[in-house]
């Protein structure tokens, strides 16, 4: 599932049965939960049972595993009896439909595609929230850290997802290569939005630098040690710098961290 385009992941969830106090703000989408860490982390009632995986959590994992965590399903959030529940808007339908039957006050929110509409959400949810003054600062701070960088691009990179995926052009990442100064390599490879680059096709043709996740469990260790082997070769011609797979999951505080490494790398 990490493997996935970054907006299937709103969509996933585990079922159970948290203990959640009646009557809270409830979360169920990971990049939500990020920005309630920043903006209202005292205020939060439940989280996405994504945020207790480290490979997926966008938000603090000390901060998500001191809360009860929520799936998706209609059942586990009426369950909760929250006040409000933040969500993605891709949700079921179906799901959608029996909690507005049940009564449960939802704000939904999309998969920001720019950095504009990152900063945007970050209002937007601190607002529902009441925390307006807390989300006017993490946007300052965004958009502090996805300040454009100065001068004509210098260097060709490429962010390389677990799976071959890439950010195309239209993605916020981007938008993000661009601001830290580079060109994003994904065109000169024909390259849509959201594609797979094959490590042979990558390897004829280098980018100056690849971002990619450096570390793994499982199968993916396997196939991620196979691939540093062959990527050995291009010693001298290509920097790889360590990108985790879960700095593309999310938007919003997500974009700090973000940032920071690929201008680390400019």
């Amino acid at each position: 599932m990490r493997r996935l385009w970054p907006a299937v992941l709103l969509l996933a969830g585990c079922s159970g049965g948290p203990e959640v106090a009646p009557g809270g703000i409830v979360s169920n989408n990971p990049c939500i939960d990020a920005i309630l860490a920043q903006v209202a982390p005292d205020d939060i009632a439940a989280v996405s049972s994504w945020s207790h995986d480290p490979e997926s959590a966008s938000a603090p994992l000390h901060w998500a595993r001191a809360l009860p965590a929520l799936g998706v399903t209609a059942e586990e959030i009426i369950a909760a009896k929250p006040r409000l529940l933040l969500t993605g808007n891709l949700a079921s339908s179906g799901t959608n439909a029996a909690l507005t039957k049940a009564g449960v006050t939802m704000k939904t929110f999309g998969v920001p595609a720019t950095v504009a509409d990152s900063i945007a959400q970050v209002q937007a949810v601190a607002t529902a929230v009441g925390q307006p003054r807390a989300g006017q600062r993490l946007a300052a701070d965004i958009a502090s850290a996805a300040k454009q960088a100065l001068g004509p691009p210098k260097h060709s990179a490429i962010i390389w997802q677990t799976g071959g995926f890439v950010a195309g052009k239209g993605t916020l990442q981007d938008e993000l290569l661009a601001r830290a100064g580079f060109i994003n390599a994904s065109g000169q490879f024909g390259l849509q939005q959201w594609d797979v680059l094959p490590l042979e096709t990558l390897v004829r043709r280098p980018p100056d630098i690849i971002f990619m996740p450096t570390t793994a469990t499982g199968d993916d260790a396997r196939a991620l040690a196979a691939r540093q082997r062959i990527l050995r070769h291009l010693e001298g011609r290509t920097r790889i710098v360590s990108f985790p797979d879960k700095l593309l999951f999310c938007g919003g505080p997500t974009i700090i961290e973000a940032m920071r490494v690929l201008r680390s790398a400019a």
